[in-house]
């Protein structure tokens, strides 16, 4: 009677204990599902960004392997991508009141564009690597809206937030001009899309960012530079004039294709819209080019000082260089003469690389960290 005792002892033991663990870990699930950052959606968009920069590459310097090496890549986006929203959009339901104050953050808010931002781009992969028009345009459509009304709300709460200071300036501030000017390089791929309401948000994106680059020339110049650990998403300050000379370009019709279409009729209006082209793209792919040394310096003496911090933020950093990459290619095949540009977009291809692989095992190894420190 005693050992039978104790086995139900013990055995109710073993089955609290067992509760109790699982119990203990749908918790731990749980925090961490409703502490889940938005940044996430970051990995999304240097993916996509890697893709088409590998296409762009392609194109240039006919390596046809790459193709398929930029379907792969697509591929494994795409499915990390719908997970990433359906645990993202658990989250927002889970916690709506919190995530709205999120949103009217001027800290945190601008940074919730990645995710239209980040299903814009993955419009272009469906469009231009998998020839999948439909898939691409409602795409397209729901990362505009989503882009829209968190670009409206954001700017509502930039203008009446009260006690905003310049020093509170950070480069996440670039997001929804980003993503204005992005809309409609991403638009021109649908020819039935209105060319006047693209016009709406290239207009809207270039001048916020032509704003807000002088307000973080006045913040550096004039008052403490930018905390180390978000010195990484400076590097979005070249995105806005890196995708601005491509939204340009499609917007003129002067698109890689188009171009050499009108170049084999031999249009007579090809030497002005050349000479327009040339203008425009210069001054917002020139101004890029120039800041990304400047942006190398100084991340180097951050870490070179050791005040860098990680943070997944740092994914920002690919998708301006990417988007740079696919501006050098571009305008490598509107001026083929030019063939140092082949080179130089190559070496920036390899660039972004190096970056992504950085970010890519810094965010596993401090994941592994995070995840060990909940447990103990």
């Amino acid at each position: 009677m005693s050992q039978l005792l104790l086995y139900k002892r013990s055995r109710r033991n073993l089955e609290k204990n067992a509760c109790g663990l699982v119990c203990s870990g749908d918790k731990i699930m749980f925090e961490r599902l409703r502490n889940m950052s938005v940044t996430w959606f970051s990995f999304n968009l240097a993916t996509s960004a890697i893709a088409l920069s590998t296409f762009a590459i392609a194109a240039i310097t006919r390596f046809i392997s790459l193709m398929m090496i930029t379907k792969v890549i697509s591929a494994i986006n795409t499915i990390v991508f719908v997970i990433i929203a359906i645990l993202y959009t658990i989250r927002v339901l889970l916690v709506r009141g919190q995530f709205i104050k999120e949103l009217m953050d001027p800290m945190k808010g601008p940074m919730m564009t990645v995710i239209g931002i980040a299903t814009m781009v993955l419009a272009i992969d469906w469009g231009l690597v998998f020839h999948n028009v439909q898939v691409a345009y409602w795409l397209f459509i729901i990362g505009t809206i989503i882009h829209t009304i968190f670009f409206i709300i954001i700017t509502y709460a930039f203008i009446v937030h009260p006690g905003l200071e310049v020093h509170m300036m950070n480069a996440g501030w670039y997001m929804p001009a980003v993503g204005n000017v992005l809309v409609p390089f991403v638009g021109s791929m649908f020819p039935w899309v209105s060319k006047a309401l693209l016009g709406i948000y290239l207009g809207t994106g270039v001048i916020m960012w032509i704003a807000l680059f002088s307000i973080w020339i006045y913040r550096s110049l004039f008052h403490s530079p930018p905390p180390s650990q978000v010195w990484a998403t400076a590097w979005i300050n070249f995105a806005p004039p890196s995708v601005a000379a491509l939204s340009y370009e499609a917007l003129l019709g002067l698109g890689p294709r188009a171009f050499h279409m009108m170049l084999m009729k031999h249009s007579p209006l090809l030497k002005v819209m050349l000479t327009l082209y040339d203008m425009i793209y210069y001054t917002f792919w020139g101004l890029a080019g120039l800041l990304l040394p400047v942006v190398i310096v100084v991340t180097l003496h951050y870490w070179k000082t050791k005040q860098l911090r990680f943070a997944t933020s740092w994914y920002a950093s690919v998708f301006p260089l990417a988007a740079y990459v696919i501006a050098t290619a571009h305008l490598y095949m509107h001026h083929p003469n030019e063939t140092w540009l082949v080179w130089y977009s190559v070496a920036l291809y390899a660039l972004v690389w190096v970056l992504y692989v950085v970010v890519s095992l810094l965010s596993l190894v401090y994941g592994i960290k995070e995840i060990k420190g909940q447990q103990s």
